[in-house]
């Protein structure tokens, strides 16, 4: 039983890489294997953040023959009348190594061809796994590759050593300087010098024996264990914040966990303070009652250590973690003072908000919260809410930024939105005012929570949207992969909040509002604004968002498409529209409306009037057919005002017969040119009726049994 092992020595990898870089190694070995057709039975890759290793069981000691067929001259040319074989069969066959009778022949799409079956002998594994192992390495692609030394080489970090054993065999392959062999290293605390591997086998005993579990998987098991085990006696609550789990047990080699402590005086300080220190800044695990409040404990997790420093190293993170809630306590209680009696913090903020650029050329953060108090309330009054709700709103849209000058944001990112809703709660907002100013930054990231309150719903849109029109107006606009203001992700923050809360409003006349306050704001854009043109811009960027959403959620992509290029007022009434033809869309009724609406537009789309003269109709049909039409058209229009868009369909399959008969009985290009035009000119309302959902053309017929 064969078995390959390779081992990527570097420098500390930041965590953040190590698992999507076992993902790519497995991915690209399984690649590697199957194009050389080498067969194994399983594939397994470990690391830690001294080393990328992967691993492979039950490798065949040969490569599988391979048979290839190879493409030879015609069969018209290859064999004379008498089926007897021409200079063109002949050179090819002896160029293959074959005889002419071994030949067949096989049709194509272009004919009749000759065919030579070759069969490549498979070579031995051991002689092409040294190019392998250095392929597994140059593929790897991190988003922060960097050369390092005199190397030409990219990689995350510098590469110190390179283990390549083949069963008991070292695997010989050179990365640049580097050359592979069968030492290793331990843990850098508990077992740092060189260790030599004779065999594949002894590779996992002998890391188990210098201190490194090079799986992650059972280094997350252990430290959730001694978690859980540590938690019990504080008669703490048995929660891990998985996030940050996932980030450390690719921060060390041994895990091992300690247990810390701080002063209760620093509970005083908000909980999310409290686990910003510790989670993002510290990498410590928080604890908490069974009630759900922080405990004054937290856990750190270790490189391996021997005992007699236990107690030195806890002490050591107790004293930088009170140094960091120190700071906290010191901002906390520095945010909170007012300048005068009758204004608060929050408000006095707000002026400090004209000294914070927004945009090169799009003013100040002050700025901006004067649009958003304008956009909120048109989008309040959009949906009717009373005037006392869209007054709160207006109040979420004034002081939603102010946290942004506060000494506690500057110092903590992170915390924006968080202490602006805390700072809000001491100074006697509203509840739903400090909600609000948490809420309107939602979603942050995939999967993250949408706004709850109806303000921090109409707060994080028109946020958002002022976002990604200040953007377009500024000319920063994605490209490729390019997004650095993250446009792409709030358009579906936008999206996911419109249609998850139902709310109906057009776009249009927010997206209108805001580029008139930012041009007023901003003389210097006047002259390169099209203001329409940039609407249009701004409204296709959200759709083409709404299209991929769509698509995740199953929508066939004819359907969406045919649905979006009608521009429908609100995402509301496109995501009905696309319900609806979806939920048809296999019915022998749809199909026969395809049909129809295809004949109509195909003769009408030059038309060049729309005007009918019904005078001068000559055949029975146009009069039926205009009739039909007339009655319909009353009737279609009255289900588009009240978005009754499954009633259009049925209007429409009534319109079949009529239409065949037309089609049957009259001559739409007659000679007569008046006769003609007029003729086209019904076919072409007909279109229109058909296309006022949906433009039809791109849909694809629907394939398969129909209903």
């Amino acid at each position: 039983m064969n078995k390959v092992i390779l081992e990527i020595g570097t420098e500390e990898i930041p965590s953040v890489y190590i698992d999507k870089a076992l993902i790519d190694l497995r991915n690209i070995a399984r690649n590697e294997l199957k194009k050389l057709n080498i067969e194994y039975s399983h594939i397994k890759t470990y690391g830690t953040p001294r080393r990328l290793i992967v691993y492979i069981e039950e490798i065949n000691s040969q490569q599988k023959d391979i048979f290839k067929k190879v493409k030879g001259p015609s069969k018209n040319i290859s064999f004379d009348k008498g089926g007897n074989p021409q200079k063109p069969a002949i050179k090819f066959a002896q160029a293959n190594h074959i005889k002419v009778e071994k030949l067949i022949i096989e049709k194509t799409d272009k004919g009749e061809y000759l065919f030579a079956q070759k069969i490549l002998k498979g070579k031995k594994t051991e002689t092409l796994l040294p190019e392998i192992l250095l392929k597994l390495i140059i593929s790897l692609n991190f988003s922060k590759s960097m050369r390092w030394g005199d190397a030409s080489f990219r990689f995350i970090r510098p590469i110190r050593w390179l283990l390549a054993l083949y069963n008991d065999k070292i695997i010989p392959f050179n990365l640049e300087t580097l050359n592979s062999d069968c030492n290793t290293f331990g843990n850098r605390l508990l077992s740092p010098k060189s260790v030599t591997v004779n065999s594949v086998d002894e590779y996992f005993n002998i890391m188990n024996n210098c201190f490194v579990m090079i799986d992650p998987d059972e280094r997350k098991k252990i430290i959730t264990n001694q978690i859980t085990e540590m938690t019990k006696t504080i008669s703490g609550r048995d929660y891990i914040d998985q996030t940050l789990l996932d980030e450390v047990k690719n921060l060390v080699e041994y895990p091992r966990v300690l247990l810390g402590q701080f002063d209760k005086s620093y509970l005083e300080l908000p909980s999310e303070v409290l686990k910003s220190v510790m989670i993002k800044h510290q990498k410590y695990f928080p604890t908490f009652s069974k009630e759900g409040y922080i405990l004054p404990y937290f856990f750190v997790v270790i490189n391996g250590n021997e005992d007699k420093y236990k107690d030195i190293i806890v002490r050591g993170n107790e004293k930088v973690l009170k140094a960091r809630l120190e700071d906290a306590r010191f901002f906390y209680q520095e945010d909170q003072k007012a300048t005068s009696t009758n204004i608060k913090p929050l408000d006095n903020n707000l002026e400090k908000l004209k000294n914070v650029v927004y945009q090169e050329e799009l003013g100040s953060m002050f700025n901006k919260v004067g649009r958003l108090i304008a956009l909120v309330e048109k989008i309040g009054n959009k949906i009717q809410l009373s005037n006392d709700l869209i007054e709160i709103i207006k109040r979420s849209a004034q002081l939603c930024k102010s946290d942004l000058v506060t000494d506690m944001v500057k110092e903590f990112p992170e915390l924006q939105g968080i202490m602006g809703k805390e700072y809000a709660i001491l100074q006697g907002e509203d509840k739903q005012v400090a909600k609000s100013i948490f809420e309107h930054y939602l979603p942050r990231f995939s999967d993250d929570d949408l706004p709850k309150t109806i303000s921090g719903k109409i707060l994080s849109v028109a946020d958002k949207i002022d976002n990604i029109t200040a953007c377009f107006v500024n000319n920063n606009i994605p490209d490729g992969s390019q997004d650095p203001y993250a446009l792409r992700r709030q358009a579906l923050g936008i999206i996911n909040i419109l249609i998850f809360n139902n709310m109906d409003f057009s776009l249009d006349e927010i997206i209108n509002l805001d580029i008139e306050l930012l041009v007023k704001e901003n003389n210097i854009l006047v002259n390169n604004i099209n203001k329409n043109e940039l609407i249009d811009k701004i409204k296709d960027f959200v759709f083409q968002r709404f299209r991929y959403l769509l698509l995740e959620r199953g929508y066939n992509y004819d359907v969406i498409d045919a649905v979006l290029v009608k521009y429908p007022p609100t995402l509301i009434d496109a995501l009905l529209r696309i319900k609806v033809i979806q939920n048809i869309y296999n019915f022998t009724k749809f199909n026969k409306i395809i049909t129809a609406a295809s004949r109509t537009f195909n003769l009408s789309k030059d038309a060049q009037t729309n005007k009918i003269n019904c005078a001068i109709f000559q055949e029975k049909e146009e009069n039926i057919l205009y009739e039909n039409y007339l009655k319909i058209s009353d009737k279609i229009q009255e289900a588009v005002s009240k978005q009754k868009y499954d009633k259009i369909f049925d209007y429409l399959e009534l319109m079949t017969e009529p239409i065949n008969s037309f089609f049957d009985r009259v001559l739409v290009m007659d000679k007569d040119e008046l006769i003609r035009n007029n003729r086209l000119a019904l076919l072409k309302n007909i279109t229109d009726m058909y296309y006022i959902v949906a433009d039809l053309s791109k849909i694809a017929l629907a394939k398969g049994e129909l209903k």
